[in-house]
């Protein structure tokens, strides 16, 4: 019944012009923000995947790598039982052997530290680096030419500019025993061949990629000291560490992607909720017109209430009526917002329509619609309105309530 009486006062034809232009005004003030909300949401969406998309390419679905007080885990030594082992479990794809260590990298009068990452055939497997590549390729094995694939800071900090007939040497203290008499015996050095430079990321900087035998030599090690495991689609990484965890025993640390980069996720999932309320402040400011609009039509529809009051209805049922008022004129602004925010979202997400200069990763601005962030945001407007509403009408109707008594 209060639904019918807020229907019929909304679209009644005897209301004046200037109720229509504060209520045609307080629907454009709910639906700008509304639209705001549901893109601004959607491009948190679109850059969140683009990260996650981004490092599945370089950084292992889950991660088996030796902890820094051992080395006694026996899935560390590189051979086909222990990959069989790894590779049997459910839900695993599969799983690269490799040897990460710092080294020292040379190429002809410039030095700097790299971190080293010697890999074995599967490891593009795990990780595929094919659209990293800026020059060459990411093939560290052609035929049996043993060649190194450089991430573009390192290249750059070695004045590397091109892959053409390019050498590099490489140096490490191999298995860290230094002699007292010839001080440098320890030292371990590799001449290779750059096949390619990658892009770098945060997780894939300052790197070096070398086939497993190079950097066995390099480092004067046979057993590798982390493995990358690659997960199937639709299987959980959390149950395969669980499993993961029960083969490999003490001595090693197994960690999903998710696991690993804790802080950096929880950053950006902050920073996406933090914006969303930062909009909902400025949805209530701009939910304030919906008051004028409550207040214009309870001004307006006064000679009407001492009617309700005899036909039996209370101070409640009268407010609730204004209430719905607001409901209504805040679920029309809400809709025209939804629509807006959805279709703009959409064009974007499929066409393309915002373009990023030449050079960025991805040619278009990235945006993912949500339908859970559709459906927040249309309660929380429902909320907002209700609130907003019920705040108009509550003083103005036990104001009218008491001229009427009196």
């Amino acid at each position: 019944m209060k639904w019918i009486f807020a229907l019929r006062y909304l679209l009644s034809r005897s209301s004046h012009s200037i109720i229509n232009i504060i209520a045609g005004i307080s629907v454009v003030s709910v639906a700008v923000p509304v639209a705001a909300m549901v893109i601004l949401l959607s491009v948190f969406n679109g850059f969140e995947s683009l990260v996650l998309n981004m490092y599945a390419d370089v950084d292992a679905d889950v991660e088996i790598r030796c902890v820094a007080s051992g080395d006694t885990s026996h899935i560390m030594e590189p051979n086909d039982e222990n990959l069989c082992a790894i590779t049997s479990i459910e839900g695993v794809s599969s799983a690269s052997f490799a040897i990460e260590h710092l080294a020292l990298a040379e190429y002809g009068s410039r030095q700097c530290v790299v971190r080293v990452r010697g890999v074995d055939e599967r490891y593009f497997d795990v990780l595929p680096m094919d659209d990293y590549a800026v020059q060459g390729t990411t093939e560290v094995r052609l035929g049996e030419i043993e060649r190194a694939v450089v991430s573009r800071d390192a290249a750059s900090a070695l004045g590397l500019y091109t892959t053409f007939g390019a050498q590099l040497k490489l140096y490490s203290l191999g298995s860290g025993q230094i002699g007292s008499v010839l001080p440098l015996r320890g030292v371990h050095s590799e001449h290779v061949e750059v096949g390619g430079i990658v892009r770098s990321t945060n997780i894939f900087q300052q790197t070096i990629l070398l086939p497993l035998s190079t950097a066995q030599r390099l480092f004067g090690r046979e057993r590798a000291n982390v493995v990358f495991v690659g997960v199937k689609q639709g299987a959980s990484p959390t149950a395969v560490t669980a499993q993961l965890r029960e083969l490999t025993g003490k001595g090693v640390r197994v960690e999903t992607r998710d696991e690993k980069n804790t802080v950096f996720y929880t950053v950006m999932r902050y920073e996406k909720w933090g914006i969303f309320f930062v909009s909902i402040l400025v949805l209530i400011i701009a939910s304030l017109s919906i008051i004028g609009t409550v207040i214009m039509l309870i001004v307006e529809k006064r000679d009407e209430q001492p009617a309700l009051y005899a036909m039996g209805a209370d101070e409640d049922f009268v407010r609730g009526i204004f209430v719905r008022e607001g409901l209504l004129v805040s679920a029309i602004g809400g809709g025209v917002g939804l629509v807006l925010g959805v279709g703009i979202t959409l064009a974007q997400q499929h066409l393309g329509l915002v373009r990023l200069p030449a050079g960025f990763m991805v040619e278009a601005y990235p945006v993912e619609l949500q339908w859970l962030d559709v459906a927040i945001v249309f309660v929380t407007m429902i909320v907002v309105a209700w609130a907003v509403s019920l705040i108009a009408t509550s003083t103005m109707i036990k104001t009218k309530r008491r001229k009427c008594d009196a």
